[in-house]
Parts: structure tokens; C-alpha cells; sequence
């Protein structure tokens, strides 16, 4: 399964966007533009549709894939411009679906991808603690979850039940098994041994196949995530992030680790509260800069302009963001500024999106 660059961020962005004002579904439209004799022509290659509920919530989310025409016809067409028009026909095809699942406190705890045919391509489940922070994210194929020792038979696959934990010590109370399930399916156990002073101290560790990742999230005394370690496969290390902010609670720096705990990049973010405008510089393991994005915002505080820099701050390509009266989003103008027009004056837009509101 591949989605494009374009896809991601533009889901991801639409995550936020009923925050902005209430929808009960939101539209975006993904064109391609190019020229052609003069002639600009913007051809749709891919939609998502986002339904919420009354809260806010969003619900679902599916993305479309509008391809090429399949085939070409002439219909006679009467009126002012009677004659023989030539028709295209085009086929929409739904290529994934995101379901979502809340708990109580309106935090996001499950989400199920389906590609074509209702195929299922995971789940996954994140965890809060007793004040609603954050504490893991797993993500597992329930396809793969085949063992059926890790099945909890006692528990119908008809209950609500999204995540829940076990403990059991041996005889001689020195040994504790921790298990977490999921779906009511065993994803990891955990075995500690008990100290004299009564603490678990981790021995060993099991993952069952079916688990893609599992995210571990740590917070600092305000409840900002100071860093997050991910395994993957059979509890193997993916990597890790540590984060700071500043004292207005912005994130100002990511550092980002390999599966050995190497430093292979840092985020830097500056805010330029007097210009409006916020700088990420992302730099290397040698703390080399390998890129930059300048990001200038309206009187609103949000996104107008985006531009992206390679090291050398070269000008790769730049994003226009437009709004409505209820300072809704409702167009983004992507332009590669590596290629300019005939006569090296004019940028050439070659992604257009459009966001639709009902």
C-alpha cells in the first residue's frame, strides 16, 4: 500500500480543520496542474471526504482516486453550441478508509484502515492515563493476530471493550506477568521480577507478530511529551524523539534517534512573533542544515504563505493558503519554484487543492 507525500500531509492537516468552525463534512480535492499551449489545466486526481458527528468528532474519512478517462464518446448536444461533442468518462475509485473510535472525554482511542473491498490493513489503539494523557500508541494486523492462546475466549468480539490489562504473580509473589490486550486479543506481555523494596524490574518482553509498532509517550510536570520510543516488529527498537518548548508551551526543538540511539536530525522552531512568521530548521546528524521552512501567517494566526528551502536555502516550493469569511480553509496553490515559465518570470502551480464545507 503507498499514498503519496501529498496525501499524508493533507490528511493530516485536515485533522484539525473542524476546529476551525462546525462541518458535518468536509471535501478536498487534490488537482494536478499543468500547461499546455498557453493554457492552464487542472485535472483532478484525488479526493477525501471527512464526515464528523455533532461534536466535532471526525468519524470516517475516505480517499478517492479519480483516474485517467476510460473511455471517449460523441453525444449530440443541441442548443447554442449544437453539434458533436466529444464526452469523457471518468472512474472514481475509493482506495482507503479511516474509521475512528472515541472514548468518553472526546480523545481519539481506536482507528481501523480499509483499503478496496472493506480489506482490512490494521488497527490501532492509543492509551490514556487517569488524566487523559497520552501514554502509548499500538498499531497491529489483525490478520496476523492468528494464535488463539492469545485470544480471550470469555469476552465476545460484540463488546466494547477497546483495550484492558492483566497481572498475575507465580507462588512465590516475586514474579509478576503484566498483559495488555487489545480487541480482546493479547498484543505484548511484559514479565518483571519483585525487589525486596516491592518494584518490578523488567526481565523479558513479548510481542506477538501482528504488531506493527508500539509507541511509548513520556511527559514532563506540564503534560507536554517530552519524548517517545517506538519498537517494531517483535519489540524491536525503530527509534525515539525527545522534544523541548518554550515558555509559552510551542514546541521549539525535536531531536530524532535511530534504533541505536543515534541523532539522526533535529528540528529547530523559531517563532517570529513581530513578522508573523515561524521558521523550522530540520539539520542533520552532524547538525549540518539540510533544510528549512519559513511559514508566514495572516492577522488570524494561521498559515499564508509556506515556503521550503533546501541547505544551500535555494527556493524549492512554496504554498498559498486561502480562507473564507468563517476563516475556513478552502484552497491551498502548491508551486514548484525549481521551474519557471517561458520567460523565467512567472511560477507554475502544479498542485491546486480545494476544500468544500456542508
Amino acid at each position: 500500500m503507498i499514498i503519496s507525500t501529498s496525501l499524508k500531509y493533507l490528511f493530516s492537516f485536515l485533522l484539525i480543520i473542524n476546529s476551525w468552525g462546525f462541518c458535518s463534512r468536509t471535501t478536498i480535492k487534490t488537482y494536478h496542474v499543468f500547461e499546455s499551449f498557453g493554457t492552464e489545466t487542472q485535472e483532478l486526481k484525488n479526493s477525501i471526504i471527512m464526515n464528523y458527528n455533532s461534536e466535532g468528532l471526525l468519524l470516517d474519512s475516505a480517499i478517492y482516486s479519480h483516474t485517467i478517462p476510460l473511455s471517449k464518446k460523441y453525444i449530440y448536444v443541441k442548443g447554442d453550441k449544437e453539434g458533436l461533442k466529444l464526452q469523457h468518462t471518468y472512474k472514481k475509485e475509493m482506495i482507503l478508509t479511516y474509521l475512528f473510535k472515541y472514548n468518553y472525554h472526546g480523545n481519539r482511542v481506536g482507528t481501523t484502515l480499509l483499503g478496496t473491498g472493506d480489506s482490512l490493513y490494521w488497527k490501532e489503539f492509543q492509551k490514556y492515563d487517569d488524566n487523559q494523557i497520552l501514554i502509548k500508541k499500538i498499531r497491529y494486523n489483525p490478520s496476523k493476530a492468528i494464535n488463539k492462546e492469545m485470544k480471550i475466549n470469555n469476552i465476545s468480539d460484540q463488546d466494547e471493550m477497546i483495550w484492558s490489562e492483566s497481572y498475575s504473580y507465580d507462588y512465590t509473589g516475586t514474579v509478576l506477568e503484566h498483559k495488555e490486550l487489545y480487541n480482546n486479543y493479547v498484543l505484548s506481555i511484559t514479565n518483571y521480577t519483585i525487589d525486596s523494596l516491592k518494584k518490578p524490574i523488567k526481565q523479558t518482553a513479548y510481542f506477538d507478530p501482528s504488531v506493527i509498532f508500539q509507541t511509548i509517550f513520556f511527559h514532563n510536570d506540564k503534560n507536554q511529551i517530552s519524548h517517545k520510543n517506538s519498537v517494531g516488529r517483535l519489540g524491536q527498537s525503530i527509534g525515539s524523539k525527545s522534544y523541548e518548548y518554550d515558555i509559552l508551551g510551542r514546541q521549539v526543538k525535536t531531536n530524532t534517534y535511530s534504533k541505536s540511539g543515534v541523532l539522526d536530525q533535529t528540528l529547530n522552531i523559531v517563532y517570529d512573533d513581530d513578522n508573523f512568521k515561524i521558521f523550522d530548521y530540520y539539520s542533520d546528524s552532524i547538525l549540518k542544515l539540510a533544510s528549512m521552512k519559513e511559514v508566514l501567517l495572516n492577522n488570524m494566526g494561521k498559515p499564508y504563505i509556506e515556503t521550503i528551502l533546501d541547505g544551500e536555502e535555494n527556493v524549492l516550493e512554496k504554498n498559498v493558503y486561502y480562507y473564507d469569511g468563517n476563516n475556513r480553509i478552502v484552497k491551498i496553490k502548491q508551486y514548484d519554484m525549481t521551474i519557471r515559465g517561458k520567460d523565467n518570470d512567472r511560477e507554475i502551480p502544479i498542485r491546486l487543492h480545494t476544500y468544500e464545507y456542508d
